[in-house]
């Protein structure tokens, strides 16, 4: 949990790829899907404040006035799903909603749509349903960024206000994880580690093979996530 908490700060910061889609998966593995989803909305809360810190200045205030409410309302069917799935599906849900969202991201390089009212909030309000059920708000995001070409400063600064008020809100609707406050803290304290290592190193590192890097390493815990849900789905069957 340390290292994917760690690793997932440290890939948002460099390559711009979600936290959460890293993180989510490996914490649904770690401490069921339930806590591990709520763990993520927790840690890419923290993360997401961090790293708006120092781009504040960049907001994008018109498009963030469409994305937060929008995103607001999403939660709401998320968290019903979150709480209507059994737990087995639930791991199911988790793996396929960051894994898809990582092939939709691949895929959508040469989609094109303008930055209107309906699109703007149909972004937000997927990226607040995904949020509630994965804890995985970003794809949603991202897609609706390249597809209006939004530029990335704008998008960075003003994506982090829609992820910390999505995670604030699942988190008020689902309750917080049940891990012990040492490991809480701990975890914390290993995305704030991740964030301040990419802040030291990313004059350094290649931002278009650290976003290969984290894809991989993302798909990887996706595809363990669906896995050992589907493996308990099908326990359960015999």
């Amino acid at each position: 949990m340390i290292v994917s908490t760690a690793a997932g700060a440290f890939a948002q910061r460099v390559s711009g790829l979600g936290f959460s889609l890293i993180a989510a998966p490996s914490l649904a593995l770690a401490v069921g899907p339930r806590d591990g989803v709520a763990l993520t909305n927790l840690l890419a809360m923290v993360v997401a404040i961090a790293v708006f810190a120092p781009s504040a200045r960049n907001v994008d205030a018109a498009k963030a006035a469409a994305l937060v409410p929008a995103g607001l309302i999403g939660v709401v069917p998320g968290t019903i799903v979150f709480h209507l799935l059994p737990a087995s599906w639930l791991q199911v849900a988790v793996g396929a909603v960051t894994g898809l969202g990582l092939a939709a991201v691949s895929a959508t390089r040469r989609l094109r749509a303008a930055a209107r009212m309906p699109v703007t909030a149909a972004a937000g309000l997927a990226s607040g349903f995904t949020t509630a059920v994965a804890g995985a708000g970003g794809p949603a995001l991202t897609i609706y960024a390249i597809a209006t070409q939004w530029p990335q400063p704008q998008f960075a600064a003003t994506g982090q206000i829609s992820y910390a008020v999505q995670a604030a809100a699942a988190l008020a609707l689902k309750g917080s994880p049940r891990l012990p406050l040492p490991w809480l803290g701990g975890l914390i304290a290993a995305a704030l580690a991740g964030l301040a290592c990419a802040h030291l190193l990313a004059h350094r590192v290649n931002p278009a093979r650290a976003r290969r890097a984290a894809i991989g390493i993302a798909a990887l815990a996706s595809a363990a996530t669906m896995i050992h849900g589907i493996s308990s789905l099908a326990g359960g069957l015999f």
